[in-house]
C-alpha cells in the first residue's frame, strides 16, 4: 500500500502570548520568528521584508508588532554585525516569556502565570530553520531597492554603494529609508532626485522629507506692492504696443528694494 508522507511545518506559541495584550500581527510574527529561531538558542535573523511578505503586511507593520513582543519580553532584538558592519536584526525568541502580560501574577521565576487548565511543563519546540544571509540574498534585496528609488541610473554604482550602506547600518534603515523617499508627496522632478549612489554614499535614508511644493505663506506688503508696479507696467506697455508706439518707455515704476 502505498504512503503519502508530507513535509509538515509548524510552530508553537506559548499560552503567555496568546493570553497577552497585544495585536493579532503580534502573534503572528511572533509564530514566524519561532520559525525560523534556532532550536537550543532560541535565534533568528530574518529581515523584516521577509517577514511582512509571509505575514502579509507592511514592513512597518513587523517593526510595531515586534515592539508589542519585547514589550512583553517574548522577543528580544539586536543589531548583527558583519565584520566592520551591520545586517538584518538579530532576534532572540523566548521559550518562556519573562514579563506577565497585562492582568495576570507574575510567577516566582518570573514568567506568566498560565491560565486554570493550562498545559504547563510541557517544553516549547521549534524548527531549527535559519534564514541565510548570503550574496544571493543582498542582490536580491538590491532589486527591491532598485525598483523602489524613483531615479533608476547607474545601477552597478548603485549596487556597490547598497551593499556597504547595509554593511553600516543594516537592511531595515536603508529600505525604510527609500520607501520614506519614494512615497514622499512632495518628491521633486526626477532630474532633481540624486542619483542612487548618490543618495546612498551619503547616508541620505535619514534626511527630512522635502518641502512642500506649494507654500499658504502670504505676499508681504513690499511683494504685494511690486506685483502691483509689474501688474502697470505690463498695462501701460501693452497699450503703446497695440497703439503701434512699439516698446514703451519706462515710467519709473521702481520701489526702493525691489527689481523694477
Amino acid at each position: 500500500m502505498e504512503t503519502i508522507t508530507t513535509d509538515l511545518r509548524f510552530s508553537i506559541v506559548p499560552e503567555q502570548v496568546l493570553d497577552a495584550d497585544i495585536s493579532d500581527r503580534a502573534v503572528r510574527i511572533y509564530a514566524l520568528l519561532a520559525r525560523y529561531s534556532d532550536n537550543e538558542t532560541g535565534k533568528c535573523f530574518p529581515s523584516r521584508e521577509t517577514l511582512a511578505k509571509r505575514a502579509g503586511c507592511h514592513v512597518r507593520s513587523v517593526g510595531r508588532a515586534i515592539d508589542e513582543l519585547i514589550e512583553i519580553g517574548a522577543v528580544e532584538k539586536s543589531h548583527r554585525k558583519d565584520g566592520n558592519g551591520f545586517t538584518s536584526n538579530l532576534y532572540v525568541v523566548k521559550k518562556v516569556v519573562t514579563r506577565a502580560p497585562q492582568g495576570r501574577a507574575p510567577t516566582p521565576e518570573g514568567g506568566a502565570q498560565a491560565p486554570e487548565g493550562g498545559d504547563t511543563g510541557v517544553p516549547l519546540t521549534r524548527t531549527s530553520e535559519l534564514e541565510p544571509v548570503n550574496k544571493n540574498q543582498l542582490t536580491n534585496e538590491f532589486e527591491l531597492f532598485w525598483s523602489i528609488y524613483p531615479r533608476r541610473t547607474g545601477k552597478q554604482a548603485a549596487k556597490a554603494s547598497f551593499e556597504k550602506a547595509v554593511k553600516s547600518v543594516g537592511l531595515d534603515k536603508v529600505m525604510d529609508g527609500v520607501r520614506a523617499l519614494a512615497n514622499d508627496p512632495n518628491l521633486p522632478e526626477e532630474k532633481f532626485i540624486p542619483n542612487p549612489a548618490t543618495w546612498l554614499n551619503q547616508g541620505r535614508w535619514d534626511d527630512d522629507p522635502y518641502p512642500a511644493k506649494h507654500s499658504d505663506r502670504k505676499p508681504t506688503a513690499a511683494e504685494r506692492t511690486a506685483q502691483l508696479i509689474h501688474g502697470a507696467r505690463a498695462r501701460d506697455e501693452e497699450e503703446l504696443i497695440t497703439k503701434g508706439i512699439g516698446q514703451g518707455p519706462d515710467f519709473g515704476y521702481t520701489l526702493k528694494g525691489i527689481d523694477g
